[in-house]
């Protein structure tokens, strides 16, 4: 005892330790990774897919479908389900078994041929109308590929074909949308109450109301990561995004909006944007008018006319912004009071007296938009994103 006091004493003893707590055991951390409700027995064609889909990231798409492949039995629609989950994943080179043929596994493989070289299948497309001239899932994806080479006008009486065989109301809204510039309320609230692609119709409200609804629409939509949104909240509250540059759209919104505030764009830019979207000729036409060249604004008013049909001039009231850029930068304002035009050099000496006469002119057309909204950031981001 006095020997360890004396250690004690010259700190040589060690201090006692505590007692031990027991540790329980470490329980193994279980997650549980996200999955998309998926009704792979319905599912007969990206369209089909899209429904219950539409907007979700494709990488947790693809996980849902892979899981449930195995629960189908048939064989042929295991082989067309496989395809698809390969287009989602980005392997479009993975092509059917040649005896598996039917205008699925024909409308999905002209997808694939799209997406797969960028370029214009034709004698795919030509194959594709003359096997199956009135299969409605053929027709939308013939529509994916016209509207990729420009030709929104056929697309659009495509989608018209399609919407009146399959009685489907989301290709109804948008064939409606892109004809009219309107879409019928009855029309509207039966894609709603039917409870599918429930971004898109969010999207085509968004793109359609008047500014102080579209606005409240637009802070729901930008929380998304989805660029369809990210483009229809941008254009409502007129301001940019440099994240998604494979959206054409995003692309024309943001140098509209450097011409608003510089006073300068990328024409080279524009110019190539043109060759797929109209609306950058709107962009082209309204500098042309600003540097008073009367022969530019015809030729762009007449590459738009080409491209999308007879266009309507709408009077409006100046404002600080170039003129015809209402719509592109910003809501359409809808009016009964217009012009329609169809002959670019008349059309483009009445929007120039009508400039004079009331300050700016807000110049509506078909916008393919709408149709290309059907295909979602898919389309843009294979199409336009590796070029």
């Amino acid at each position: 005892m006095e020997l360890e006091k004396d250690l004690q004493k010259k700190g040589a003893r060690p201090k006692e330790q505590p007692p031990k707590k027991d540790i329980p055991p470490v329980k193994p951390k279980i997650v549980f990774e996200e999955e998309l409700k998926v009704p792979v027995e319905d599912i007969w064609s990206i369209y089909d897919l899209n429904y219950f889909t539409y907007g979700e990231d494709d990488s947790l798409i693809q996980r849902s479908i892979h899981k449930k492949i195995g629960q189908i039995d048939d064989r042929v629609h295991q082989i067309f389900l496989e395809q698809l989950e390969s287009l989602i994943a980005g392997d479009f080179a993975k092509r059917h078994p040649v005896e598996q043929k039917n205008a699925y596994f024909e409308a999905l493989d002209l997808t694939r041929m799209l997406y797969e070289t960028c370029k214009v299948p034709a004698e795919a497309l030509k194959r594709s109308l003359k096997e199956y001239p009135s299969s409605p899932v053929v027709l939308l994806s013939v529509a994916e590929v016209l509207l990729f080479a420009g030709k929104s006008r056929e697309a659009g009486m495509l989608f018209k074909s399609a919407a009146g065989s399959l009685k489907n109301p989301y290709v109804e809204l948008l064939a409606e949308a892109y004809d009219t510039g309107q879409v019928n309320p009855t029309l509207f609230a039966n894609c709603v109450s039917q409870g599918g692609y429930k971004l898109l119709v969010l999207l085509v409200s968004a793109l359609m109301e008047d500014e102080e609804r579209a606005i409240k629409i637009a802070d729901i939509l930008q929380r998304r990561s989805y660029t369809c949104a990210k483009y229809a909240a941008c254009k409502v509250k007129v301001s940019k995004n440099d994240e998604y540059t494979f959206c054409p759209r995003l692309l024309i919104l943001n140098q509209a909006i450097d011409y608003m505030n510089k006073g300068s764009f990328d024409r080279k830019l524009i110019e190539t944007l043109s060759n797929f979207d109209p609306q950058a000729h709107i962009l082209l036409l309204s500098e042309a008018v600003n540097k008073k060249d009367y022969k530019g604004t015809e030729g762009y008013l007449s590459k738009l006319i080409d491209s999308s049909g007879p266009v309507m001039l709408v009077p409006t009231s100046r404002t600080n912004r170039p003129v015809c850029l209402k719509g592109v930068i910003g809501q359409y304002v809808s009016s009964k009071s217009f012009v329609s035009v169809s002959d670019p050099k008349e059309g483009a000496k009445r929007l120039l007296e009508m400039i004079d006469q009331f300050g700016d002119v807000q110049i509506v057309f078909k916008d393919m938009e709408f149709l290309r909204l059907f295909y979602g950031e898919r389309h843009c981001k294979n199409l336009y994103g590796r070029a």
